[in-house]
């Protein structure tokens, strides 16, 4: 008996008197088997079905198969699946299971699920952009359609609280697991490199060590395929009798997966090489023994530059546990880490919804034919980010699926009915009035877009290459295969995707296009598809392009594509500086002329020549941020100039005609502004960013930066301070120190902190005391000179000089300059010139 066995009956009845239900049961317990097919029994549900979502493909049809066979049935009668271009069921279906995504599709095309008693939510904890959106318009739906529409939400670790919260209350149920005890071993020291080479050798031997202690299968847990390739590489080479090694994720077809999954035809011990997506939902027969590097492959989206990265990080707590838990579904286990107990603790307790780290372009066109313009028209459990929401919409209205106000134009309606990314639906829609021959290249392109790529060895970017190898495939898959080193899942998914679409848009047959037409019309289709992403070419000998939205991408330094002026790129990765090109088509400027020409923008421009130290108008047509041409121009308004002149000089400050005496205001107002935090600081950053109030003013009539010779920045920098300003900024700051002997010494303010005079030390008899700058905080610093206009004392503690230091100075003075006055009461002495007054004869 399943541990969940006893709680059946009280979830049943919960359901029959509350619409949602939050169930939180440990791994093992059998919340994803025996919960919906006890439900099916349920006298609530009216002759209504029961949905089912999980967030992989792999659960979907596992889960399906299992309980068919628990009923005695094949899938597709009582229970049945669907996921993207497969779906098994029929009129009998009570139970559909079906990944995430479909349950949206659903509610788009029938808002009150009519034919649905119950929404199922399984393994929320992984939160995925899908289910989180599906139950929004779920409880939506609930709230002013259906009142009798249910909604169950499993996990076995969620925060149920918040939850149960989100579901209006409702009730929460709890259940053990019927999880073996698994011995956890960590590593002694921490491993902290994310590179294969650091950690690959130590996981070798976690794997040896796991085939020793435990009698069955070992699961592997791997970032992504590359490092399942080099793991099962590594193995390989010392694989001992009756082991195999099988990988195991998204890509592989249902058959290769279930290599992985069942046990063994010749009855060998398996090692299993898996990403994550063996974490949940999916119990593999036969494993007693997890090996787990703690890395997982997240697509991260990066908002500054509209591009989402991959990143390979360190996996949560709750996640470790997942996996962990894979090893005592069925017997005892034992888990090796590749991490120590201190990492452990340090790691996240969650991993983040992906909500809050995704491109939202799709969810976002979702939400447009769901009839929303604003996130805050529905609740969410949690919000997507604004800023993404926003950029979302931007691209939307870009790409013509969205018009100024935010809703669905007569090209995005079409484009969600097509139910795939919105950049692709937009490039099929572009060809559907052009020949059979773009129908099938656009087909293709997208196609390839939507999977993995083709020739993941390839070592260009160039996306013609893919088609080649694709149409290759299509007439000759045997000899495409010794032709082209081909990923075999992948490509015979895009030729699946490809006819799945062509009949969906009632397109001719695939017909064949010659390589000079990939080269020509595929960099449009592209561009159609990321118009954002249209990248020109930069001047030097590396491969750096500048893209429409403004951003940097880079090639490889010996891909084939490195001289091409002008690209379309399909994909890159997300880095803030300069993103890694991974597929692209060349395309022409005189193509991007005519398909973009409503976007395109002839604008007036002024650029500083440093060499001519000039402003140089031009007129250049824009296609975002690349410039497509431009040519000098005169027509250029009084209020332009003035415009990019600020702009320059807010950089360029320089180039102002400052004299000395300006810079002396300038020093007294920086110098004053460190002992008063009220008082500006007027340095170079506060110049440059109020450049429109103390300097706009002055510009009128300036035509030419040889013009600004003519401003008289002292009067400018004194009109910044009012009247009272100006008598603190005289009494704080004095320009001059008017001394003893009645004259008056400018006083230097350039370095931080002190106030500085120079004069004859002879000038200075009778001054008792050091004069206080700055409200008090600072004392005046004497630079003391010698009739030979040499320092001989610094102080800025006058009443201790004349105590003091002054009898040591003039012990040397008077041998050197006995002509002069150095008297032994010297505040007692007249000020003035130093040489003694001749005596009266």
């Amino acid at each position: 008996m399943l541990p969940i066995t006893p709680l059946l009956p009280d979830i049943i009845a919960t359901l029959a008197q509350s619409p949602g239900l939050v169930l939180q049961a440990e791994p093992g317990a059998g919340k994803s088997t025996a919960v919906p097919l006890a439900l099916l029994k349920a006298d609530w549900l009216a002759g209504k079905k029961i949905i089912m979502l999980e967030p992989r493909r792999l659960a979907v049809r596992s889960i399906a198969q299992y309980l068919a066979r628990q009923l005695g049935e094949q899938v597709g009668q009582t229970i049945g699946y669907q996921i993207r271009h497969e779906r098994k069921v029929s009129a009998s279906t009570r139970l559909e299971i079906v990944t995430e995504g479909i349950v949206t599709r659903r509610l788009q095309a029938d808002p009150s699920l009519s034919d649905v008693a119950l929404v199922i939510f399984d393994e929320f904890h992984e939160r995925s952009i899908h289910a989180d959106l599906a139950l929004t318009l779920c409880l939506e739906v609930q709230s002013s359609l259906r009142e009798d529409l249910k909604l169950l939400v499993m996990s076995a670790t969620m925060d149920t609280q918040a939850v149960s919260g989100f579901l209006h209350h409702a009730p929460v149920i709890r259940s053990e697991g019927r999880c073996f005890p698994v011995d956890t071993h960590y590593l002694p020291q921490p491993l902290t490199s994310t590179h294969p080479n650091d950690w690959l050798p130590l996981l070798k031997q976690s794997i040896s060590q796991a085939l020793k202690t435990a009698k069955q299968d070992v699961l592997v847990f791997l970032p992504g395929q590359a490092e399942i390739k080099r793991a099962q590489n590594l193995l390989q080479e010392t694989l001992a009798p009756g082991l195999v090694v099988c990988p195991l994720y998204g890509q592989l077809s249902p058959e290769q997966q279930d290599i992985a999954l069942l046990p063994d035809s010749q009855g060998r011990r398996k090692i299993i090489l898996a990403t994550n997506i063996a974490e949940t939902s999916v119990t593999i027969e036969g494993v007693d023994a997890v090996v787990d590097s703690g890395w997982a492959r997240k697509a991260v989206y990066d908002v500054s530059s509209g591009m989402t990265r991959l990143v390979t990080q360190r996996i949560s707590q709750a996640a470790a546990e997942q996996r962990k838990g894979r090893s005592g579904r069925l017997m005892a286990g034992v888990c090796y880490r590749l991490w120590s107990q201190c990492q452990h603790q340090q790691m996240a307790a969650f991993d983040a919804e992906e909500i809050t780290q995704t491109d939202l372009t799709d969810l976002c066109l979702e939400l447009a034919q769901w009839g929303v313009s604003s996130l805050d028209e529905l609740s969410w459990l949690t919000a997507p980010p604004l800023a993404h929401y926003q950029a979302a919409k931007s691209l939307l209205q870009q790409l013509g699926l969205l018009s100024a106000n935010g809703g669905l134009t007569e090209t995005g309606k079409a484009a969600q009915g097509l139910g795939l990314n919105a950049r692709l639906a937009r490039m099929l829609l572009s060809v559907q009035h052009q020949s059979a021959v773009q129908q099938t290249l656009a087909l293709d392109l997208a196609a390839l877009l939507a999977e993995g790529d083709i020739l993941p060895n390839e070592p260009s970017a160039d996306l013609v290459k893919r088609l080649i190898a694709l149409q290759a495939y299509r007439n000759n898959p045997q000899q495409a295969k010794q032709d082209f080193d081909i990923q075999r899942q992948a490509i015979e998914q895009a030729l699946k995707n490809a006819d799945n679409w062509r009949r969906q848009l009632g397109f001719s047959q695939p017909i064949a296009f010659s390589l000079a037409q990939m080269q020509t019309e595929s960099g449009v289709l592209v561009a159609l598809a990321f118009p954002d992403r249209i990248a020109q070419r930069r001047k030097g000998d590396e491969p750096r392009y500048l893209l429409s939205n403004g951003k940097g991408a880079l090639l490889k330094n010996d891909d084939s594509l490195r001289n091409q002026a002008w690209l379309a790129i399909a994909n890159l990765d997300g880095q803030r500086q300069e993103g890694r090109i991974y597929l692209a088509a060349p395309v022409d400027v005189a193509s991007l002329e005519q398909t973009f020409s409503e976007q395109i923008e002839t604008r007036i421009g002024l650029d500083f020549d440093t060499k001519k130290r000039e402003l140089v108008a031009s007129e250049r047509r824009r296609l975002g941020k690349l410039v497509l041409g431009e040519k000098s121009t005169d027509a250029i308004s009084p209020a332009q100039f003035q415009a990019a002149l600020l702009e320059v000089l807010a950089n360029n400050l320089d180039l102002l005609p400052w004299n000395d005496a300006a810079e002396a205001y300038l020093q007294r107002l920086r110098w004053l502004a460190e002992f008063n935090a009220d008082w500006p600081s007027y340095n170079q950053a506060w110049l440059s960013d109020n450049i429109e109030t103390w300097l706009a003013p002055y510009l009128s009539g300036i035509t030419r930066i040889k013009d600004l010779q003519k401003l008289d920045m002292l009067a400018m920098l004194q009109s910044l301070l009012d009247y009272d300003q100006q008598q603190i900024l005289n009494r704080e700051a004095p320009a001059y120190y008017h001394a003893p002997s009645d004259r008056r010494v400018k006083i230097d303010y350039s370095q931080p902190g002190v106030a500085k005079v120079s004069l004859p030390l002879q000038e200075v008899f009778g001054e008792l005391h050091s004069p206080q700058l700055a409200w008090g905080q600072v004392s005046l610093t004497f630079e003391l000179l010698s009739p030979a206009r040499r320092p001989i004392q610094t102080t800025a503690d006058l009443a201790h000089f004349w105590r003091s230091s002054y009898f040591e100075v003039i012990k040397e003075m008077k041998g050197r300059y006995p002509k002069h006055r150095w008297p032994d009461k010297p505040l007692d002495e007249k000020p003035g010139r130093s040489i003694k007054s001749r005596p009266i004869t």
